[in-house]
């Protein structure tokens, strides 16, 4: 528990810092981007990304929607070479703390099927702020099955 409190403090301190940042799922380890970036007012991305505790998805939710219109995901992943992927937006105004799931997977009439063999999974995030700018945080995701 100690480890994971000193990750995630880690975490925060590199997030506040790196208007860009590159994640790894697996660990929750947010590497620096190569890139240039300017720095946006009103923080980083308050995104909360974690494994189900099945690791057959994702599941995100937003912790400060302060000073943000509305936040943009794309899930993108490959299964036996073939493109998968899922999208969606989160406004003020649809209640952006709950937390959503994204599927290594496709549901319908409440039966799942969950893709094998996935490879390339990324997880990007587009903020448009009040102020009229936007920042994008990418997540490479490690996938276990």
């Amino acid at each position: 528990m100690k480890k994971f409190v000193f990750i995630l403090f880690i975490l925060t301190a590199i997030i506040l810092n790196n208007p860009v940042s590159v994640g790894a799922a697996k660990k929750f380890v947010i590497k620096k981007s190569s890139g240039k970036s300017s720095a946006v007012r009103g923080g980083s991305i308050p995104a909360v990304v974690r494994y189900r505790p099945d690791k057959m998805g994702l599941l995100l939710s937003f912790s400060n929607f302060s000073g943000i219109d509305s936040v943009s995901y794309l899930f993108t992943y490959n299964t036996n070479g073939t493109p998968q992927g899922a999208g969606g937006s989160v406004s003020v105004n649809n209640n952006p703390t709950a937390e959503r799931t994204l599927l290594f997977g496709t549901c319908s009439t409440s039966v799942c099927t969950y893709h094998y063999n996935l490879t390339n999974a990324k997880l990007t995030l587009t903020a448009k702020y009040t102020n009229g700018t936007t920042r994008t945080k990418l997540y490479r995701i490690k996938t276990y099955n």
